[in-house]
């Protein structure tokens, strides 16, 4: 067999990738990755997408898993091709999304000896993964066998449950470094070694609380977590839901559900609840996380993930369980429940919402913009958002459809390239920033390569928007240099290098028909920040009456 002891280690490791439930693949090109990239190319049922970007390839492998929820590979040669993942890793980390990347690697031989194309890569993300090796070289005892079928036992409880995460092998080779392409039958699938977590909860401990009224549910981001229940336990305990832009819930139609908190809260920090339940990652909101900073009442945070984001405030519980599972056990208590705040909230969203439809139709800036744009999407198709003032415009306005983020690091890099991927199962509309477009324009060749569904909606206020919200501000000299930061870009011609259909908004904004187009919308920096100042103050007249 040619190249027999790299063969079976290659085609056993990718064998075993798809046993344990990884079904698409990420290839980099590079050399020295050459006989996982084969290995993976080979394999009769993997689905595999040649990117020759390492950091958007990463990305588009986020925005894969986020569509799909299973695990992808990502596979890149030796070198600082293996330092371009970690963007994405970080992400990855944070928003619990089980990526498993490949790095090939030179021989133990030629490290630290100045060969070419070699840097140490073992630990190298080891603040940002959950599990890493650092492979032997093939050889032919049955050793290596054994190892890969414990590093896949070991490395595969990363990618479900409470514990989800990235992780990292490092495989080094020598030369010759292709296996034998007729082995095929190497690949053939076999039964994997599982292991189930029974959890079962206890709630009768709150039962006191829960019957004591006045409760709130605060639904965060929550695109990774199961939320079956959630509108049933909120009638059964009479609990107005605050759902975040991110909560996979604003596409409801139920009574209970809150989608106008982020605006409340920036002029109402008053009300006072008895109890909090907090489900998922926090909310974008940064008025609704001061006011849940503020209260003395006990909060339940429900999210599931060994360790806990407590943030903005540490909470008296914590149920380690996909929400599902929570809602389930509060339907079986058997409790009479009174809850004023309901009528509150309710009486607030109504008002609050008559003010935001009235600022839409009143007012051309860059936040009617994406809220006029956003009622205009099909139920059917996806939302991504941008971060920085992207995603908190659509937690002001967006009242319904379902909307994702890589709000794990907040990061803007990587955006364009995670919502390709996405768009790679679905119809994406993704909401971006001038600057954060330019940061991963690279990712665009995935369209042109995979010609995905999705329309990119470019934000244009030439610079970073957000800044002018922030304190920095009021320093007019240092401010344009250093924060407004205008790049001067015509994206007319990004479309045209990509082969996206482009179309530049005038007063009508009006959503494109086509799915393969590049819609840019051009702002005023200064209007914008003017604009949402004026909702802000339209709102606590509201309140005020």
């Amino acid at each position: 067999m040619k190249n027999e002891a790299l063969t079976r280690q290659v085609y056993h490791l990718v064998k075993r990738l798809y046993d344990y439930g990884v079904r698409e693949v990420v290839i980099s090109p590079g050399s020295r990755s050459t006989p996982l990239a084969m290995a993976s190319e080979r394999h009769p049922e993997l689905i595999t997408y040649i990117h020759p970007d390492e950091r958007s390839a990463a990305f588009f492998a986020l925005g894969l898993i986020k569509a799909t929820e299973r695990p992808v590979a990502i596979i890149c040669t030796s070198g600082t091709a293996a330092s371009n993942f970690t963007p994405a890793i970080t992400e990855a980390y944070i928003s619990q999304l089980p990526l498993v990347v490949l790095t090939g690697d030179r021989p133990h031989e030629l490290r630290n000896v100045g060969a070419p194309q070699a840097i140490d890569q073992v630990r190298m993300y080891s603040n940002f993964v959950k599990f890493d090796i650092d492979f032997p070289l093939a050889d032919l005892y049955e050793a290596p066998h054994d190892l890969i079928e414990a590093t896949m036992l070991q490395a595969s409880h990363y990618f479900t449950g409470s514990d989800r995460g990235p992780v990292h092998f490092n495989v080094p080779f020598r030369e010759p470094l292709i296996p034998d392409l007729t082995a095929v039958e190497l690949l053939a699938p076999e039964p994997v070694i599982t292991f189930e977590e029974e959890r079962t909860v206890d709630l009768s401990s709150l039962s006191a609380l829960f019957a004591a009224g006045n409760g709130v549910m605060v639904v965060g981001d929550c695109q990774h977590q199961k939320l079956d229940y959630v509108m049933e336990v909120a009638e059964q305990f009479k609990l107005p839901v605050l759902a975040d832009v991110l909560s996979q819930l604003r596409g409801l139609n139920h009574p209970q559900l809150i989608r106008t908190a982020d605006t409340l809260f920036k002029s109402q920090q008053t009300l006072k609840p008895d109890y909090i339940i907090r489900i998922g990652k926090p909310v974008v909101s940064k008025q609704l996380n001061q006011w849940l900073t503020k209260q003395t009442c006990p909060q339940i945070l429900v999210q599931e993930k060994s360790e806990p984001d407590t943030f903005p405030v540490v909470p008296q519980h914590h149920f380690n369980m996909q929400p599902a599972e929570f809602f389930k056990s509060m339907l079986k208590l058997d409790l009479d429940v009174r809850n004023d705040l309901v009528s509150v909230f309710q009486h607030l969203e109504h008002t609050l919402s008559e003010v935001i439809e009235a600022h839409i139709d009143a007012v051309t800036d860059e936040g009617t913009a994406v809220a006029k744009l956003l009622q205009q999407i099909p139920d059917d198709e996806v939302v991504f958002f941008g971060n920085s003032m992207p995603i908190r415009d659509g937690d002001t306005f967006m009242q319904h459809g379902r909307a994702y983020c890589n709000r794990g690091a907040n990061g803007i890099d990587g955006v364009v390239s995670t919502a390709l991927g996405m768009a790679a199962h679905h119809t994406v509309n993704l909401f971006i920033g001038d600057i954060s477009m330019y940061h991963d324009m690279n990712g665009l060749i995935m369209h042109k390569l995979e010609r995905s569904n999705i329309r990119i909606i470019v934000l244009n206020n030439d610079g970073g928007g957000i800044f002018s919200y922030l304190p920095q501000r009021k320093e007019e000299a240092l401010f344009e240099r250093l924060y407004g930061t205008p790049l001067g870009l015509d994206f007319r011609h990004v479309a045209a290098l990509y082969e996206l259909a482009y179309s530049l908004a005038d007063d009508d904004i009006k959503l494109p028909e086509a799915t393969h187009v590049l819609y840019e919308v051009r702002t005023d920096r200064h209007n914008n920040f003017e604009a949402h100042q004026a909702l802000n103050e339209k709102v606590k007249a509201a309140l005020n009456e």
